[in-house]
């Protein structure tokens, strides 16, 4: 009797812990490119910092590299931007400021209505064009060692300047340094509902922040976003950190200047955000940053 129990009960637990396998592994989530995924995996990734829209584009790749790390966004922040560029006597000028989320609803709306205002009077004068971003950045933990820092870039309003581009993340050199490679993916859907990525980029790394330089995507879009991330860590002999910041920047190009060009002619910093060398400063408009902060104990 005793035996014909143990059999019974071994054999009771063996069914259950075979349940909760099974359980742990069903399919929780299939993306557009019919990636599979578990909750626990989905989890991940939105703990990660990746949206749900980025989960559900995401690739083989980033799933993989991304899928088993378990970490948490301790800071975020996100601000909406207007860009606007005025033709003044057949010259263009450039104006961003920040905007409240209602009066980017507004834009919004104004655009789908109107979307390009064209210059006027004798001289071209008048607003040419306004675009609005969301720009956000954000600082992930990811271990005692390792930290994560992402930074988000979507259009609001398509552009019509469409050339190579910069985003990027400043950084405290004096407390960290990147201790990954960079990571780079633009997503964008045409107004015939084609979907359409891709991660070219030039990297570049820097003691004051990591970027990329990437071209736009040509043609009629209705949906056009980017995002950058790496990974860093403390720098030697630093202690206790209780304050960290980055920033996250972009740069829009109004002009077509070559990857190669630019690449070694801007430098990306956590205060200052994205400069651009006076001899292609005129052919970008930069954005003020947008700060992450994370106070506590790493």
């Amino acid at each position: 009797m005793k035996k014909y129990l143990y059999s019974f009960v071994l054999a009771t637990l063996i069914l259950m812990s075979t349940t909760v396998v099974n359980a742990s592994n069903e399919v929780y989530y299939t993306n557009r490119d019919n990636i599979e995924m578990t909750e626990s995996e989905y989890n991940n990734l939105l703990n990660l910092g990746f949206t749900e829209k980025q989960i559900y584009k995401m690739d083989t790749d980033t799933f993989l590299e991304n899928k088993d790390i378990q970490a948490t966004v301790l800071g975020e922040t996100g601000k909406y931007l207007k860009q606007t560029t005025i033709m003044r006597n057949g010259i263009k000028t450039y104006r961003t400021e920040e905007i409240s989320k209602e009066e980017a609803i507004i834009e919004v709306a104004l655009q789908s209505q109107q979307p390009t205002r064209g210059p006027s009077g004798n001289y071209y004068d008048g607003i040419f064009a306004t675009t609005v971003i969301y720009l956000k950045t954000k600082i992930i933990g990811i271990s005692n060692t390792t930290m994560r820092f992402k930074t988000d870039v979507t259009w609001l309003t398509m552009p019509s300047d469409r050339y190579n581009d910069i985003i990027g993340i400043g950084i405290e050199p004096s407390k960290v340094a990147i201790s990954s490679t960079i990571k780079f993916r633009e997503d964008w859907l045409t107004i015939y509902n084609t979907f359409g990525y891709d991660t070219i980029c030039a990297p570049k790394i820097e003691s004051t922040g990591g970027s990329a330089v990437f071209t736009l995507p040509s043609g009629s879009l209705s949906e056009l976003e980017s995002y950058i991330y790496f990974n860093v860590m403390k720098q030697p002999n630093v202690g206790t950190i209780t304050e960290l910041y980055n920033s996250g920047n972009y740069a829009h190009a109004d002009s077509n200047v070559s990857i190669s060009d630019i690449f070694s002619n801007y430098s990306v910093y956590l205060n200052a955000g994205i400069e651009v060398d006076l001899a292609y400063a005129s052919y970008y408009d930069t954005t003020p940053p947008a700060y992450a902060a994370f106070e506590g104990t790493w």
